[in-house]
């Protein structure tokens, strides 16, 4: 008896301890650290998608044929007979075919960098031949591995951290802690579970966190642009080099140009730093185009000084006396919208611009276009770039990405103005910061040609009908480069070696193309003037193929 006492006493003391011990973790949780996010995982919202739904495969991103079907197109095909993947929505009818890099897009076909393959008895697509039809936010956090969907047409709760708390995996203190969150945290709210909300970092993991460690007011928030001026179809939009006054003979020469929407004379510039305008606008040339159909944009500079940028926009009075002067000059020709074109600017006047912007938005209204030009991004860290493209697309109706001098005129190498790899990279580190249907791709209608002589390296811009009198002149013939997808001529003359990577219908239909690809917003060409009577027409073949 006295053993049986004992060991019942025993047993109970077990059972107060373990009893205890399950309190003290419930009440204070596992210290134990979640290895959830270890490897490449893919968020679609707040939910994990199984891992043989993405993948990547020589730098390219892969989502599977089933995922899509399942959270971004119930209507997407695959016939097996074929090899074929078949999209049909509002952008395109698009057939992929099994392990072709290239892709029928409508009426015409688009270059795919990477091909549809089978992987796991899975059907996997990259992502740049159908993510761009969709409207979701798609990126990729390459510090944490980590994909990220969201739709853009959703409306999000977001709220913040009102002190210390834990993300943990599951709705319970027992979790592994995925990662601990300071104080202002913020985080987009799914659903509440008990004591937790399931919640998922803007840019990061989802889990679960303590409600009573959120502020319970929530802020409805949508990735979807607010931009009400953009045009239906891709905007076809050309620059006109306009620095001195216009001669009656000059406007009178004006022609029709085939599916040309928006022109910009280059007519208005910041002076100096005190914020005095140049103004060489016109009013016949106007009235010249708007009678042939093509809209006429106002167009602004910072005379290409980082000094009078500087001093300009980094005062709160000077901006306000720029903008309402601008707006003036808008309303005096006519034009209800602008683009903005600020170059050779310093890192630390970023700031100043997007405040420019900003409040020319709020002084112009939001009926009026705004258009902002942006070259490539060359920093890996956007802290170091002279725009901040993110602000500046949530604030402008439009951003004209400058995709040429690639190899400026200075350069020390001989090379491609806008090599279309080059090109192409271009646009896809932008969709990071600027969404595709805000972006207009920036194409140029000239080119540079090399002279190699004495150990030197030399250039000068010259138009496509020139380029075509050099190779008349000098019987050369040119030669198909695959690598930057342009005609290429070399010669030699006088103990110097000349080179030209020509720009021409061949080389512009590529580029151009890239619009249809993307589902971007339009194309601007630089400069009017220097394109042969053909490039027109090329332009708006291309575009026409969207429709």
């Amino acid at each position: 008896m006295i053993n049986l006492k004992k060991l019942f006493v025993g047993l109970l003391l077990i059972i107060v301890l373990a009893a205890g011990a399950f309190l003290f973790v419930e009440n204070r949780g596992t210290s134990k650290i979640s290895t959830k996010y270890d490897k490449f995982n893919f968020l679609t919202e707040d939910k994990d998608i199984d891992k043989d739904d993405f993948c990547i495969e020589d730098g390219m991103i892969y989502l599977s044929l089933d995922y899509i079907k399942e959270y971004l197109d119930k209507g997407i095909e695959y016939d097996k007979s074929t090899g074929e993947v078949k999209i049909n929505n509002d952008h395109a009818n698009k057939i992929l075919k099994l392990n072709e890099y290239k892709a029928k897009f409508n009426s015409g076909t688009i270059d795919l960098r990477a091909p549809v393959i089978e992987k796991n008895g899975k059907i996997m697509l990259p992502i740049e031949a159908f993510i761009y039809d969709y409207d979701v936010r798609l990126r990729y956090n390459k510090d944490i591995r980590l994909l990220l969907l969201d739709y853009r047409d959703k409306e999000y709760d977001l709220t913040k951290t009102t002190s210390e708390t834990l993300l943990r995996e599951s709705d319970s203190k027992r979790s592994p802690i995925i990662k601990k969150l300071p104080k202002g945290e913020e985080l987009y709210v799914y659903e509440e579970k008990g004591k937790f909300c399931k919640v998922r970092m803007p840019e990061g993991y989802a889990g679960y966190v303590l409600k009573k460690d959120l502020d319970e007011n929530f802020e409805k928030v949508s990735f979807k642009s607010t931009s009400k001026n953009t045009f239906a179809d891709p905007i076809n939009l050309t620059w006109d080099y306009t620095y001195a006054e216009h001669s009656e003979d000059k406007i009178n020469q004006i022609k029709d140009i085939k599916g040309l929407d928006v022109i910009i004379p280059t007519w208005f510039s910041i002076r100096n730093g005190n914020g005095d305008m140049i103004d060489r606008g016109n009013q016949n040339y106007i009235k010249k185009y708007k009678d042939l159909g093509i809209d006429v944009w106002a167009y602004l500079d910072n005379s290409f000084d980082p000094n009078v940028t500087h001093e300009a926009l980094s005062n709160e009075n000077t901006r306000k006396k720029v903008i309402n002067k601008t707006l003036e000059l808008c309303k005096k020709y006519g034009m209800k919208g602008i683009n903005i074109d600020f170059e050779h600017t310093r890192v630390d006047d970023r700031d100043y611009i997007t405040d420019f912007v900003r409040e020319f938005r709020q002084a112009a209204g939001d009926d009026f276009i705004i258009s902002v030009d942006v070259t490539p991004q060359i920093s890996a860290e956007v802290t170091k770039e002279p725009y901040d493209r993110k602000a500046l697309a949530d604030i402008a109706d439009y951003m004209v990405v400058m995709a040429y001098d690639q190899h400026w005129g200075s350069s020390d190498k001989a090379g491609s103005v806008a090599q279309y790899k080059w090109v192409e990279g271009s646009v896809n580190v932008l969709f990071r910061s600027i969404p595709n249907k805000k972006m207009i791709l920036g194409v140029p209608l000239y080119t540079r040609m090399w002279k190699e002589a004495g150990g030197k390296v030399t250039s000068k811009t010259i138009s496509m009908d020139e380029v075509a009198r050099i190779i008349a002149a000098k019987g050369l013939k040119p030669v198909w480069d695959k690598e930057s997808q342009q005609n290429y001529v070399e010669y030699q003359e006088n103990n110097a070696n000349y080179k030209i990577w020509i720009e021409d219908a061949n080389s512009l239909e590529k580029k151009v193309s890239l619009v249809n690809k993307y589902n971007l917003a339009g194309v601007g060409s630089w400069r009017l003037g220097f394109e042969t009577s053909n490039i027109w027409d090329v332009i708006s073949k291309e575009l026409d193929k969207t429709n």
